[in-house]
């Protein structure tokens, strides 16, 4: 008979961006290497806006260097894929599970389902109805190309729409035993500065994304969400043990 799974929920303080990511990927590495199976959530925000670019992604036309230069503008690399990503006033998840009681662990489709109907009952928990992306996920060939569009201009299969707009992006990286999944769910929204940071038209971002608070209809800050999130992960990891 197997070790029962640990599991923890982590909520930290405004981060600069490569503590968050050097967080993220010790997380990972810490549960590729546990003994038990181990499954963590972490929610956590920005201390200043900063660009994340996906693991495979190229520098050149991921985003906009210049502007992002000259507005002192810190640019990171995540360790999952995906493109890039203008982090502002949002949260920030990221699941890490060694635990095949609790993801379907050998399968990155079933694994996105399980964390994205989490997200989706932590919405409703919120009073914001969402509906999942049909499509495909990326690849990691896909992604290892420059130029393409940012993260929100697009959806893929289980991400999380309301109104037709994105409201949470996700990107997952595969260990042997592990797997870090990474999502941005923007609280509010300044399409000027996420288009000139990523070199987009701003039509573009309005068209296709949404932040959490206009979804609700009110402001929702971080700890709202926070709190949400943390007892609809309880409650589906609950089911599950």
């Amino acid at each position: 008979m197997g070790q029962a799974g640990r599991t923890a929920i982590l909520v930290d303080p405004p981060l600069a961006g490569s503590t968050n990511m050097t967080i993220d990927q010790d997380m990972l590495q810490c549960a590729e290497a546990s003994e038990y199976p181990v499954t963590l959530l972490r929610l956590y925000s920005w201390e200043e806006p900063t660009v994340s670019i996906g693991y495979h992604q190229g520098v050149e036309d991921s985003f906009n260097w210049e502007y992002c230069r000259a507005r002192g503008i810190p640019v990171v690399r995540r360790p999952t894929g995906g493109r890039a990503v203008l982090h502002a006033d949002e949260l920030t998840y990221s699941v890490v599970s060694t635990d095949p009681g609790q993801y379907p662990i050998g399968s990155l489709d079933h694994t996105y389902l399980a964390i994205a109907k989490c997200l989706q009952m932590g919405f409703s928990m919120l009073g914001i109805a969402t509906e999942l992306a049909v499509g495909s996920r990326d690849t990691e060939v896909e992604l290892k190309g420059a130029g393409k569009p940012p993260c929100f201009a697009s959806a893929s299969r289980h991400e999380l729409l309301c109104e037709g707009r994105k409201l949470a992006g996700s990107a997952q990286r595969r260990l042997k035993r592990s797997f870090l999944q990474h999502g941005s769910i923007p609280l509010s929204l300044d399409a000027t500065l996420m288009a000139a940071a990523l070199g987009v038209n701003q039509d573009l971002i309005l068209r296709t994304t949404i932040s959490l608070s206009e979804a609700a209809g009110r402001e929702v800050v971080f700890r709202e969400l926070a709190e949400a999130l943390r007892a609809a992960f309880s409650q589906a990891w609950a089911t599950t043990t």
